[in-house]
Order: C-alpha cells, then structure tokens, then sequence
C-alpha cells in the first residue's frame, strides 16, 4: 500500500518539474515525461514482482492452462504500455499520435487474443453438442 504513495509523491515532484521545463525549456519536457512514464513502470513492475509469483501459483493450482494466464497478462501488459505512450503524447500536445497508439494497443489486444477466442468457440461448440 505505502508503494502508491511513493509512486504518487514522485509524479507529483515530476509533473512540478515538468512544468518548469516546459516554461523554460520546452524541449525537455517530453524527455523529463518519458522517464517518469519508464521509471514508474520499472518501479511497478520490480515492487509487485511478488503478485506474479502468486498468480503462477494461483494459475498451478487452479488446472487453467498456463498459456491462457500468459495471454491475459500479454494483453493487460499491451494496456498499461499503449495508455501511457498515449497520454504522455497527449500531454505533448499530440492528440492525433496518441489516438493512433490507442488504436494500435487494442489492436494488438485483439491479435494476442485470437488463442482465446478459438478456446471460447470450442467451449460454445462442446456445450451446443451436448
């Protein structure tokens, strides 16, 4: 929990610094953005590394394919990486690019997604057979 709050103190110290840098020097600000937008990420993935050993662990005992847990968590990581390219381009003042990486990030949801949905038709097949 006290994880958030250093995630939320930073951002607000970067969005601070941020600002200064765009009134000063405007061309920095985007490379100030894009390092807290990576170091958050870094910061995220190495605190909650425990979640995923649980997960694994969940994914074990619970007799669902590991495959299909890999998928959905592919798929979530596309989310999270495609939101924040597209609001630090946002931010930037680049509404056009950061709609088409939106548009790129369900796509590629869409395309990793493709396994499940082939396992979901030959669930509805199986019941329909029944």
């Amino acid at each position: 929990m006290n994880e958030i709050f250093t995630v939320i103190g930073i951002g607000i110290v970067s969005a601070a610094l941020i600002i200064i840098l765009k009134q000063y020097r405007p061309e920095f600000a985007f490379a100030a953005a894009l390092v807290f937008g990576i170091g958050v990420m870094i910061y995220v993935i190495s605190v909650f590394s425990d979640i995923f050993i649980k997960i694994k662990e969940l994914t074990e005992i619970s007799g669902i394919g590991h495959e299909k847990f890999k998928i959905l968590f592919r798929c979530l990581g596309i989310c999270f990486i495609a939101k924040s390219a597209s609001e630090i381009c946002s931010d930037c003042g680049q509404s056009s690019v950061a709609s088409k990486i939106d548009f790129a990030g369900k796509t590629a949801v869409l395309i990793s997604a493709i396994p499940l949905y082939s396992e979901i038709t030959d669930i509805i097949k199986n019941l329909i057979d029944l």
